[in-house]
């Protein structure tokens, strides 16, 4: 087999030629961690703005998810003993029946009503006794708000406007 190139048809290695040759690797030694950077920059950019989009596309189902909601079981409310989960992940809340028969159901104010009275009553003090005559008296806390269970419950939460939807509840939509 013959090469592909002849030895006589190959440039003359000169000193200027070896020098152009060092001259242009140098050039591209340099430059390439520049390239890289940019390259880098550019993918960040782009991922980066695509988890924006993502991030910002979750959000807007968020709220469209948690959005206020009507009550539309007037039969019962939860009252909240606080927006915190405990240790076993749950909530500490009661139940309890608003059902009047004479209106066909409970209404929103009752649930409020209801639970400042178990508040008053002492009912989530940590020493409240079920089954004693009577217990200490406990404070109602300076801002209740109405949120809306799943199955379309009542739940009256203590906490600030928004308190809802950081806890995963619907606000209650007011006419």
């Amino acid at each position: 087999m013959s090469p592909a190139y002849d030895r006589d048809d190959m440039p003359d290695m000169t000193t200027a030629r070896t020098d152009a040759i060092r001259d242009a690797l140098m050039t591209q030694v340099r430059s390439e961690p520049d390239r890289r950077r940019h390259r880098v920059r550019r993918r960040f950019a782009i991922w980066g703005g695509i988890g924006i989009l993502v991030i910002g596309g979750v959000a807007t189902a968020a709220t469209a998810v948690v959005s206020a909601q009507q009550v539309t079981n007037r039969d019962g409310v939860y009252c909240f003993a606080s927006a915190e989960r405990g240790a076993n992940g749950e909530f500490d809340m009661s139940g309890a029946t608003m059902y009047d028969s004479d209106a066909g159901g409970g209404r929103v104010e009752n649930a409020l009503e209801l639970c400042r009275t178990m508040w008053r009553q002492g009912v989530f003090n940590k020493d409240h006794d079920p089954l004693a005559a009577s217990n200490a008296p406990g404070q109602v806390p300076a801002q209740l708000q109405v949120c809306v269970m799943s199955d379309g419950t009542a739940a009256v939460v203590p906490g600030r406007p928004g308190v809802c939807q950081a806890i995963g509840l619907a606000p209650e939509k007011t006419d």
